[in-house]
């Protein structure tokens, strides 16, 4: 009897740690899966760690405004991201929610972060690099309003993409010279 307490002992926990892993990857694996393009990530620091950090752009959102967003609602087909919306009170069939207890708390639907291989880390590091490309973040999103961060890609910029990009790198203009003139006295 004490043998069979001894291994029944050692083989429960075993056989927990396996069933919380199994439903964690199956949970993992749930979901709609959408492709975000991001922007902001910084040039001069590729990778800290294994893991790169970036802004989501999310179309719809033009200007980021430091407010707090606890939902966003995704509109298209999956895996094309046509726009999204705000706090909206309307049903969502795609919602995202903010994960307050996350790396970024209530900016988590502004920034990610995407864990790496060493190895794909280093080529991502590369990829980084390229300027004339546009970063796509793959997520997985569940029924809940969770989502996941699982793979990045790059496509080529898009003519308008190039343009706007163009545009942000011009200095700004200086207005032109106001001349003024006074009538009178006039020196020399």
């Amino acid at each position: 009897m004490n043998r069979i307490a001894r291994l029944a002992a050692v083989v429960a926990p075993i056989l927990g740690l396996a069933a919380l892993w199994g439903l964690s990857e199956r949970t993992y694996h749930q979901g709609t899966e959408w492709e975000v393009p991001i922007q902001g990530y910084d040039p001069r620091d590729y990778l800290r760690g294994h893991y790169v950090e970036f802004s989501y752009d999310w179309p719809g959102i033009d200007e980021w405004r430091g407010e707090p967003i606890e939902m966003l609602c995704l509109e298209g087909a999956a895996p094309s991201l046509v726009s999204v919306s705000a706090d909206s009170d309307e049903p969502c069939a795609h919602p995202l929610r903010a994960d307050l207890s996350g790396v970024y708390g209530w900016n988590s639907l502004m920034r990610g972060r995407l864990y790496l291989g060493q190895d794909r880390a280093a080529m991502l590091q590369e990829e980084l690099r390229k300027r004339d490309q546009r970063g796509i973040v793959t997520i997985r999103q569940r029924e809940d309003g969770s989502f996941t961060p699982v793979s990045i890609r790059f496509r080529p910029l898009t003519p308008a993409e190039q343009a706007e990009r163009d545009a942000q790198d011009q200095p700004p203009t200086m207005p032109p010279a106001i001349m003024v003139e006074s009538s009178g006295n006039s020196r020399p």
